[in-house]
């Protein structure tokens, strides 16, 4: 058996979630990123975690708005994951130039994505520093369902370049 390192062991985890995790800026303007660290953490209340390299924008919009969207890819959003998983919303405005359909959430200011396999509204409930990442747990306030769509896994990197499958 061959000893890893752990970021050698880290890399192996995969599949993973492909995730949009969305929130707003002080002017109520969208914006977000691509995770893969998406976990549930418990059924009541019901809880999920999303777990962001620190010092990211998206931290800072949650921090602020205490609230947060996490919206499953799949295929037919996977020219938006490529974008919003390559360029910081503190420069460019993902919404704007991917043009991806929103529509208005029930409880938060932070919109679904319309075309997501899922959609969950949630409310920061709490964030636990967790090495170099941050974690944040929200309470699931409403989820919403695509039901004819599968979910984007993010399988692996090579040369650069990300693949997904559809599950």
């Amino acid at each position: 058996m061959k000893e890893l390192s752990s970021k050698e062991a880290m890399s192996k985890l995969k599949p993973e979630l492909c995730v949009f995790v969305l929130s707003v800026d002080k002017n109520n303007r969208p914006n977000g990123m691509i995770a893969g660290w998406f976990i549930k953490c418990s059924f009541n209340p019901p809880l999920v975690a999303v777990c962001l390299k620190n010092n990211k924008n998206t931290q800072k919009l949650i921090r602020h708005s205490k609230e947060f969207v996490i919206a499953v890819a799949n295929k037919d959003l996977e020219r938006e994951v490529r974008l919003f998983g390559n360029v910081s919303g503190a420069d460019v405005d993902k919404f704007e130039k991917s043009k991806i359909e929103t529509i208005e959430s029930k409880y938060l200011k932070t919109p679904l994505l319309k075309q997501a396999t899922f959609n969950y509204e949630c409310k920061l409930v709490k964030e636990v520093e967790v090495g170099d990442h941050i974690m944040f747990i929200g309470e699931i306030l409403i989820a919403y369902c695509n039901e004819n769509k599968k979910v984007l896994l993010n399988m692996k990197k090579f040369d650069g370049i990300r693949y997904f499958e559809e599950f």
